[in-house]
């Protein structure tokens, strides 16, 4: 599609200048104290903005590159974008890459809200109920953060706790989820022994992926829908506090020499077991 009809068609602005005052807020968005302040962060690429729009999710704007507009695949985008009551702006391809974090920009980046329904610190108790739940506690990597959510939701997580993790809207985090983050519910603590007592008084079991006092192996014992696995800090796992705060630890059968595996991974071998056992 030529540009101007482009523009003309979706009633876009067009922002020519890598000066231009949007353009320089947005490219600070990747920087934590500048999302905060805006309540904004960045869902970038042709995919994570599908998957943002499909969610429900109702993006602030729609960032096109001019070298995108163009594209067969735009309008189909441009179109969604507006079914959902966003706005559409097109950068020049310069103005698109001061506010890219990817070395090959597919030149279209979703800005969207934080926070929402999907994130919640209150009401705990009603927001668990009828959940499969996964715990995650001190993971500070945000590239293993996404990618244990976008494990857990194809694994047949219904809900994730987060105590003391990286940050949901890091732009690695939005990246390695590919998706998920717009999909799946969180619930943010801050007191991550409160809240396993508490989902312990509502009849759950709540597993300490690690080794501890009474150890389970994971394969070996009865699971249950209601469990919730908590997998804890990459280098080094959960507080001898929390363990204890658990009903039991668990341990992932391994052979050779190595001692533990990385968050991510474990997440996977768990919630890997449990699916299985449902099926």
């Amino acid at each position: 599609m030529e540009l101007n009809r482009f523009i003309e068609q979706f009633g876009a602005q067009h922002i020519t200048s890598r000066a231009n005052p949007k353009v320089a807020a947005l490219a600070k968005l990747p920087e934590r104290k500048y999302r905060e302040a805006a309540g904004l962060f960045l869902a970038e690429g042709i995919k994570l903005t599908a998957e943002a729009l499909a969610s429900g999710i109702r993006p602030e704007t729609v960032l096109f590159a001019e070298s995108f507009a163009v594209s067969d695949a735009a309008p189909a985008l441009a179109e969604k974008t507006a079914a959902c009551g966003a706005s559409v702006t097109v950068l020049s391809d310069s103005a698109f890459g001061k506010i890219s974090t990817e070395k090959s920009p597919e030149g279209v980046i979703a800005v969207l809200p934080m926070g929402g329904e999907l994130w919640r610190t209150d009401g705990f108790s009603e927001w668990q109920t009828g959940k499969r739940l996964l715990m995650l506690d001190g993971i500070r990597d945000p590239g293993n953060l996404g990618t244990i959510m976008r494990s857990a939701e194809a694994l047949g997580i219904d809900g994730v706790i987060l105590s003391d993790c990286a940050d949901l809207t890091n732009p690695k985090t939005v990246r390695a989820s590919m998706g998920a983050l717009f999909r799946l519910p969180v619930y943010l603590t801050g007191d991550a022994a409160l809240t396993v007592r508490a989902m312990r008084s509502l009849g759950r079991r709540v597993f300490a992926a690690a080794l501890g006092g009474h150890t389970l192996t994971l394969g070996a014992f009865e699971t249950k829908a209601s469990d919730c696995v908590l997998i804890g800090n990459e280098g080094h796992g959960l507080s001898p506090a929390l363990i204890d705060a658990c009903d039991a630890a668990l341990r992932i059968p391994m052979q050779g020499r190595t001692e533990s595996l990385n968050a991510a991974a474990a997440a996977v071998c768990i919630l890997w077991e449990y699916a299985r056992e449902r099926r």
